[in-house]
């Protein structure tokens, strides 16, 4: 409405008057912005209307035009809903307005009068710079995201992470502070900065995947400013890196030559250290590191390999563990291999690993006679899907083993379970016959 008295004074030949109500169009545009940022949990909008509603309702004029005067400084700096250029053309249009609402007089009858085109350079610029433009977040994300990471309302899933954090956090926020924000979670992952973001890695992960998928537009900028940090890190950062490539293999080769040298060289030389970093280990997932991975996993004691499995359990290290498994050399021993180096994996394996496990009940007495091994096998199972279940011929080698030792009432559970896709245990005919 203010802007369209603007355009009307200067079809009228009001020029001081256009541009009066060109700036009060701006000023109330950023007030509506505001509004809708702070129902965003932008903080620094929040504040700013809170000192204008305040003032409105108590009608205090000084302090309204105190923040009139600061509303560009305060929408570049604090909000930055208007950037620095934005900014140097929004305050001449300020000055202009204030010459012709306030005129001084260097003589009698010396009136400030705005040419046509100037007044159309301010009408054009309260457009493109203003009033035209989405009310897209700032720095302010930075602050949100971190309360928000940390919180109960964060997802946990993987796309809905994805898609959690591409409508809060990169829909209505500028290319630059997106850009920004990406860097942000790289540097946590690779420099574990904040720290309070540690034990948050698989969401920082997934937040900057969706930086990369679903805010293409700015990845270009986002991989440089990764690349640069990945090729200056600190040597104890570099089981980070190495970490960090991992979930992103496409950075492997954009590094410097050197770069990659001293990471294998990292992995290659943990075997001669006292403490290894695990997350040396998840660089199995990179081709160029796998082979100094598998030879540094195939020297892991069985502590350390338990250790490395409850940092992560990783498909690379599965043969140790399910090895480890069927050499239990003793009830005691079988109890807590399972414990430690089976359970961990239980949520993520396959039809052929759940086969492996029983077969290894089955193949080993330590392992069907302990008498944890029926829960600890039935917590296991009932943690995979119907797809991922032993094969037919296990299960009735299982089901023969387990009747022929009398310990079938010990199983009945997990054979119950073993039974929900269908699966009949073998008749004691053919058991007979076999």
């Amino acid at each position: 409405m203010h802007f369209l008295d603007a355009i009307k004074a200067y079809k009228a030949g009001a020029l001081r008057g256009a541009l009066t109500s060109a700036w009060v169009a701006v000023v109330y545009d950023l007030i509506a912005k505001y509004r809708e940022l702070s129902a965003l949990g932008d903080v620094s909008a929040a504040a700013f209307l809170k000192s204008w509603d305040n003032a409105t309702t108590s009608g205090d004029i000084t302090k309204l035009l105190q923040l009139e005067r600061n509303i560009i400084e305060d929408a570049t700096t604090s909000t930055q809903v208007v950037n620095h250029i934005a900014r140097t053309q929004l305050e001449r249009l300020r000055e202009d307005r204030h010459l012709c609402a306030h005129p001084a007089f260097s003589a009698e009858a010396d009136l400030f009068e705005p040419s046509p085109e100037l007044v159309r350079l301010h009408l054009v610029n309260a457009v493109d710079l203003v009033l035209s433009q989405e009310p897209l977040q700032g720095k302010a994300i930075f602050d949100l995201f971190d309360v928000d990471v940390q919180s109960l309302g964060f997802p946990t899933g993987y796309e809905r992470i994805l898609d959690y954090v591409e409508h809060r956090y990169l829909a209505r926020v500028r290319v630059q502070n997106v850009r920004n924000f990406g860097t942000v979670l790289a540097k946590s992952l690779i420099r574990g900065v904040p720290p309070q973001w540690e034990a948050l890695h698989d969401q920082i992960v997934s937040s900057l995947v969706a930086v990369r998928d679903r805010a293409s537009h700015a990845w270009a900028g986002v991989s440089a400013s990764i690349v640069r940090i990945l090729d200056n890190i600190d040597p104890a950062d570099r089981p980070r890196a190495i970490s960090f490539i991992a979930a992103f293999p496409d950075f492997w080769p954009m590094l410097q030559s050197p770069t990659q040298t001293a990471l294998q060289a990292t992995i290659e030389n943990a075997r001669d250290v006292a403490e290894i970093d695990y997350r040396l280990l998840e660089g199995a997932a990179i081709p160029q590191l796998s082979a100094a991975v598998s030879d540094l996993i195939a020297g892991l004691n069985r502590q350390q390999l338990a250790e490395a499995i409850a940092h992560k359990p990783l498909e690379a290290l599965w043969r140790q563990a399910i090895t480890k498994y069927k050499e239990s050399p003793s009830w005691r021993g079988s109890e807590d291999n399972f414990k430690e180096l089976i359970l961990p994996f239980a949520a993520r394996l396959s039809s052929r690993q759940t086969t492996e496990i029983l077969g290894a009940v089955v193949e080993n007495g330590q392992n069907w006679d302990a008498a944890g091994t029926p829960g600890l096998l039935l917590a296991l199972l009932r943690n995979t899907t119907i797809e991922s279940l032993p094969d037919t011929a296990t299960r009735n080698d299982f089901y023969r083993t387990m009747r022929h030792f009398r310990r079938l009432n010990a199983y009945q559970e997990v054979i119950t379970l073993l039974q929900g896709d269908g699966w009949v245990s073998p008749p004691p005919a053919e058991e007979q016959e076999a």
